[in-house]
């Protein structure tokens, strides 16, 4: 059995018989946990990534979240939002391949099933379009903050801390972690 496989029966066995109430309180931890870590860090992408990580036993460790670092509006440029990039890394840490040739992709079987996988992705991402209008962060953070900054500039980046930046900036990675944690916890 491939990679991929054995990650999925393992994650999709441990909360298959999980009842609606008890998946509500996973969804309302881990968006909760992702806005915290967001304050904290003032990271969504390591506050999303760090949540879901923990809340699923998705491993990686620190080196994943250390990976993240640069991720909010991807290096700051005010593209991807960091909580649709952190979403995606845990997702890719359950249905992602361990190596570039595992499972093999000239197989029809791996097409198939690494397609499977892409699929759960784009779901992520159309879901959080839905909620922002946009996976942008330089369309996404005016919305929240009445404003956009350039966060690569100091003045900027400090008036965006006193403009309440981490609180406000909190609502993408809980959104995005409850969405990729509503895909983990569906039957595939």
């Amino acid at each position: 059995m491939d990679f991929l496989n054995k990650q999925f029966l393992w994650f999709g066995g441990k909360y298959s018989m999980l009842s609606a109430v008890e998946k509500e309180k996973i969804l309302l931890r881990v968006a909760k946990k992702a806005g915290d870590y967001e304050e904290i860090s003032i990271s969504c992408s390591q506050g999303t990534l760090c949540a879901l990580q923990e809340e699923f036993e998705l491993g990686g460790g620190e080196d994943v979240i250390k990976a993240a670092t640069f991720m909010p509006g991807l290096a700051s440029r005010k593209e991807t939002c960091g909580a649709v990039i952190g979403g995606l890394m845990a997702l890719g840490l359950v249905f992602g391949r361990d190596r570039v040739n595992n499972p093999d992709p000239n197989t029809p079987e791996a097409m198939e099933q690494v397609n499977r996988f892409r699929e759960k992705a784009w779901q992520f991402c159309e879901e959080f379009k839905k909620e922002f209008g946009s996976t942008m962060c330089g369309d996404i953070r005016p919305k929240i903050m009445g404003r956009d900054y350039d966060t690569i500039d100091p003045k900027e980046r400090q008036q965006f801390l006193e403009d309440g930046g981490a609180k406000k900036c909190r609502v993408p990675p809980e959104i995005a972690a409850r969405i990729a944690a509503t895909i983990l916890l569906e039957k595939s």
